[in-house]
């Protein structure tokens, strides 16, 4: 039987607006693991999509005059083209108003319903139709008149609740209180980090209660006739709708029986990304309460990462300078440092997964991502590939020289890094790996600014330059299979520029040797990753000063050892 394949997934994105910096985040971080895991061999099943059952999405376009699912297309299509922009490698994108998801979805509920998972009832509350959800009376106030969440919470809407009684269809939350516990009390890692793992038996120990799935609306994925009273109901857009997609994307339920069978082969997620806002009630909770009923296996692992803040505030439609929408920032990167926009993109992924580390809070600071462009980028990597090849064709006409013996230590300290790398990868602490990387880099360029190899050729002893030129050829080939995750154009053009033409993996960093006599370049390159100007930088500085909260911290990194995730570098001439 053939391996199953690693399944990993984002969460479906509410298409009522496009995607921000905030969005990019998680999908760069699931695009990462996922090339991580095919450079290691293995095949990969990357789903992502959107959700658009939301009544939400459905006031939207109405707003604008505009039939929804019209709308939907459009707005789809606007994040595919943004994930695909940003070199998101995804294998499947899966729409909620797919017959693939829909059919499925009504399946599930009249097996719920059959196996008598599902009761009616009447559900009264306060609703807010932004979040999707309802809140009890003693978690609202009254404000002139209307009603408001009580202490929102950062990523909870301040828009007036709805008061809505109805008919409801509920499932039976409570039954499975006890077996998420002992699920997670006998599996300790398959929540992180360790936070959302208490947050989530705390919620879970305050006691579950049956929660609504159905609503009356028109907009949404109708219940299916054989559920008693389901005329002009349709499924909760969270539980089970969105939920589902997870498995109605790989297959489950379907009426194809190759896809089906695909299925099997999938299932379960290996690992399943998406922010804290939605990780404790609907992922850790309900999500795995569901596939018991269903008697499905239960996700591996669940991650939930942290928020981003912009410039020390919060991401919000009504700060529109929080707004980052990461093409347009991509193009303000490629123009600014007259750089290609696919290593641009390289840069904000780069950014992004250094920054901070993943599972906490982050700010992004558009001036610090142009310090770390300049010091880690244009400074770090970009110049030791420079400088390397370069002096392979000034010094050998581009030909790797025969080995004399000498050893500089760059390997045995590349065999030891590369370890911490591939463990900080799989276990998704990609700050912490892409420090160790510059590590090396550090190492490397201060290696042959003490080595001072030009003095050696100038005294007509080439031979002495040797051994270093092919410990850091080794280095350079090592640094571009490790960033490839991170930065997949940067990573490959790496690799060319160092003569191989065979697929990368994860091991021919180490397989793939330089034999005296490999041509390796014909022709000096120029610099990957151009330098932006003290000019250009000042300019910036000036101009966001202002607005500035984060990025006073910002510190020169040049000089500064690269450690796993030090703060940004400040917006000098590094």
């Amino acid at each position: 039987m053939a391996e199953k394949p690693f399944f990993i997934t984002t969460p479906i994105y509410y298409i009522n607006s496009v995607p921000h910096v905030g969005h990019a985040y998680t999908q760069i971080a699931a695009d990462a693991r996922a090339r991580f895991e095919r450079l290691r061999g293995k095949e990969v099943y990357f789903l992502t999509g959107t959700d658009e059952n939301a009544l939400k999405v459905a006031r939207v376009a109405q707003e604008q005059g505009r039939d929804p699912l019209e709308f939907c297309d459009e707005l789809a299509a606007s994040f595919r083209e943004v994930w695909d922009a940003l070199n998101i490698s995804y294998d499947d994108f899966i729409r909620t108003t797919e017959a693939r998801h829909r059919i499925p979805v009504q399946k599930v509920v009249q097996k719920l319903w059959d196996d008598g998972h599902l009761e009616l009832g009447t559900y009264s509350g306060w609703y807010s139709v932004p979040d999707e959800t309802f809140f009890r009376e003693e978690d609202t106030e009254e404000i002139n008149g209307a009603h408001y969440i009580k202490n929102p919470s950062e990523d909870q809407s301040k828009a007036p609740l709805e008061w809505i009684e109805e008919a409801s269809h509920f499932f039976k939350l409570s039954a499975f209180q006890d077996a998420l516990l002992a699920t997670y009390d006998r599996n300790p890692e398959m929540l992180r980090p360790e936070t959302r793992r208490n947050e989530t038996l705390s919620f879970i120990k305050m006691g579950l209660r049956d929660t609504s799935i159905s609503r009356v609306q028109d907009w949404g994925i109708p219940l299916p006739a054989g559920v008693p009273e389901s005329e002009n109901h349709v499924v909760y857009v969270w539980f089970p709708d969105a939920l589902l997609n997870y498995a109605t994307a790989p297959g489950y339920l379907s009426e194809n029986s190759e896809t089906a069978q695909r299925f099997e082969q999938i299932w379960p997620p290996d690992l399943q990304l998406m922010s804290k806002d939605i990780f404790t009630k609907f992922h850790a909770t309900m999500w795995p309460a569901l596939l018991r009923a269903l008697d499905l296996e239960l996700p591996r692992e669940l991650f939930a990462h942290g928020f981003w803040t912009v410039n020390g505030r919060k991401i919000s439609k009504r700060d529109p300078e929080t707004i980052i929408e990461p093409l347009a920032f991509s193009r303000k990167i490629a123009t600014t440092a007259s750089v290609d926009f696919p290593l641009a993109v390289d840069a904000l992924r780069y950014y992004c997964l250094r920054e901070v580390t993943f599972g906490v809070d982050g700010d992004f600071s558009p001036l610090g991502c142009f310090g770390r462009y300049n010091s880690d980028l244009a400074n770090g990597m970009g110049n030791l590939l420079q400088r390397t090849l370069v002096m392979l064709h000034k010094y050998f006409e581009g030909v790797v020289p025969v080995a004399q013996g000498r050893d500089l230590g760059l390997q045995s300290t590349l065999a030891g890094l590369a370890k911490e790398v591939e463990a900080d990868y799989a276990s998704l602490n990609f700050s912490g790996a892409l420090g160790t990387i510059w590590e090396l880099i550090g190492h490397a360029n201060k290696l042959i600014d003490d080595e001072k190899p030009w003095a050696q050729f100038d005294a007509g002893h080439p031979e002495n330059i040797a051994d270093l030129l092919r410990e850091l050829l080794s280095a350079c080939q090592w640094v571009a299979v490790s960033v490839s995750p991170t930065m997949p154009t940067a990573g490959s053009a790496a690799w060319k520029l160092l003569g191989r033409d065979q697929t990368m993996t994860w091991q021919s960093a180490f397989d793939t040797n330089f034999d005296a006599g490999f041509r390796c370049v014909d022709a000096p390159p120029q610099p990957p990753f151009p330098r932006v100007s003290r000019v250009e930088l000042a300019r910036m500085q000036n101009e966001a000063a202002p607005n500035r909260k984060a990025t006073s911290k910002a510190i020169n990194m040049e000089n500064q050892p690269q450690t796993a995730a030090p703060p940004a570098p400040a917006v000098t001439d590094v």
